[in-house]
């Protein structure tokens, strides 16, 4: 299908990822190969907001207004992967976590904050998700043995952790008891599945055929997952009821191959905004249906 009433917002950006929705209309933005953020305003102008350095790729606004970072540290590596915060207003950064139970974070990718103010979030090179404060003072690992972990999101009622994994193609799921807590699976002893009460036996929502790879996603009002998807570029969105999948495109002229990240704005947040990496744009298109509120703006 054919997303509706695409245009460009702005281009010339050095692989761009992470699109964060303000309420005046603009977009701060990743330049992944710049290292660093930018916001895109209403009419297109772009500003500098931070140069994190490394590679930074997901971000969200946090609980204290604060723009969260997942710096992957760069492809060739020139920084240590980290979580950082950074200062929309002053452009001041900070390193929050850069290790993890004496373990350094190999590529951290993207995140996504629950109704406590805590954050999860994937790291692609260490095939694993974690779950932290956004004070800096805990961080666990909640799953590991993942393959290639990129996007991450909450279902609408934030009982349902999802991601995407890039290279398996596959979107994948857990339940949560509580925010933080997951559901006992079946890779978790039987002591601990007793005592729980329950068991989580259904972690793979889809997987696609082909050569569709996954990237950075977005969850929206009727809780379908919206995936940036490469190679066959496009935004594929799943159903996690249906277990039903369909990609929409760009139209012809603004055809991109890596079409990395998607996220909601506009009053009604049904507007979409699309970093495009292989052209350098970032694209603004009309969605179906409204967007999932995040539980933090500005």
């Amino acid at each position: 299908m054919e997303l509706v009433n695409a245009r460009v917002l702005a281009e010339g950006l050095a692989f761009p990822e992470g699109p964060v929705a303000l309420s005046d209309g603009s977009v701060i933005l990743v330049e992944i190969k710049a290292g660093r953020l930018t916001r895109v305003s209403a009419d297109g102008k772009k500003t500098v907001v931070c140069e994190t350095g490394g590679g930074p790729n997901g971000a969200a606004i946090g609980p204290d207004g604060g723009l969260y970072v997942c710096n992957n540290g760069g492809f060739p590596r020139s920084a240590t992967p980290a979580i950082q915060r950074v200062d929309i207003d002053t452009g001041r950064c900070e390193t929050l976590y850069a290790e993890c139970a004496g373990e350094p974070l190999a590529g951290p990718n993207d995140l996504v904050f629950d109704e406590t103010g805590h954050f999860w979030f994937t790291d692609f090179r260490g095939d694993a998700i974690y779950y932290a404060a956004p004070d800096g003072s805990r961080i666990e690992r909640m799953i590991k043995d993942c393959s290639g972990p990129n996007g991450v999101g909450l279902s609408p009622d934030g009982r349902t952790l999802y991601w995407a994994q890039t290279y398996t193609r596959q979107l994948l799921r857990r339940r949560l008891s509580e925010p933080g807590k997951l559901t006992p699976s079946l890779g978790h002893s039987l002591m601990a599945v007793l005592s729980h009460g329950s068991l989580d036996t259904d972690v793979l929502v889809v997987g696609l055929p082909g050569a569709r790879e996954l990237d950075s996603l977005a969850v929206d009002a009727s809780g379908a997952v919206c995936v940036g998807s490469l190679i066959e570029g496009g935004i594929t969105v799943f159903d996690p009821e249906n277990r039903s999948e369909t990609l929409w495109t760009l139209p012809p002229p603004l055809a991109d191959r890596a079409v990395t990240n998607i996220c909601f704005g506009g009053p009604d947040l049904r507007t979409a905004y699309l970093t495009c990496s292989e052209t350098g744009r970032l694209v603004a298109c009309d969605w179906p249906r409204p967007g999932l509120k995040l539980r933090y703006s500005r």
